[in-house]
C-alpha cells in the first residue's frame, strides 16, 4: 500500500499526478490500465486543487493506494485508489450527467470530467466523513 500526502497542492497537479502513478501499485500495471487511472487520477487531482479550497486556502490532498483481491485465486486483481481532502463538500457521483449527443458548441462547460470518471473506473464511491471528501475509484487490471 502506498500512502501519499501532499500539501499545499495549488499549482501541484503534476506533482501529485507523477507520485500517484510511480507507485508500484499503479506502474506496475498494463499500459492500458496505467493510461485510464492517469485520465481519471489527473481529472479528480485537477477538481480537487482548483476548486476544493476557498482561494487563499493552502488545502491538502491524502492518496491512499493498493492493489486487492476481489476474490480468492484472483491475487491483486484490482487497483484502489482512494483520495481525501478536508475542501467543501462535493459528491460527484450526484452530478447531473453531461448530454454527450449535443453538438460540442451547444454543449454546457462542466460534468464531462466526471461522467468520463464513472465511464472508466470499474466502480466508484464518494462519503463525506469527518469533514473530509472521500473519494474511492477501483480499476480491474
Amino acid at each position: 500500500m502506498s500512502i501519499l500526502h501532499f500539501q499545499p497542492i495549488k499549482g501541484q497537479v503534476r506533482t501529485i499526478l507523477r507520485a500517484i502513478l510511480n507507485t508500484p501499485e499503479v506502474s506496475s500495471c498494463r499500459l492500458k490500465v496505467v493510461l485510464t487511472l492517469r485520465l481519471v487520477c489527473e481529472e479528480i487531482v485537477m477538481n480537487v486543487t482548483s476548486y476544493a479550497y476557498p482561494e487563499g486556502t493552502e488545502g491538502y490532498l491524502d492518496v491512499d493506494i493498493q492493489k486487492v483481491a476481489v476474490s480468492s485465486g484472483h491475487p491483486d486483481n484490482r487497483v484502489v485508489i482512494r483520495f481525501e481532502d478536508g475542501g467543501i463538500p462535493f459528491n460527484p457521483l450526484e452530478q447531473k450527467k453531461p448530454d454527450i449527443t449535443l453538438p460540442w458548441k451547444q454543449r454546457p462547460v462542466g460534468g464531462l470530467g466526471v461522467y468520463l470518471i464513472l465511464r472508466m473506473m470499474d466502480d466508484v464511491r464518494y462519503a463525506y466523513v469527518d469533514n473530509r471528501n472521500v473519494l474511492t475509484i477501483e480499476k480491474i487490471i
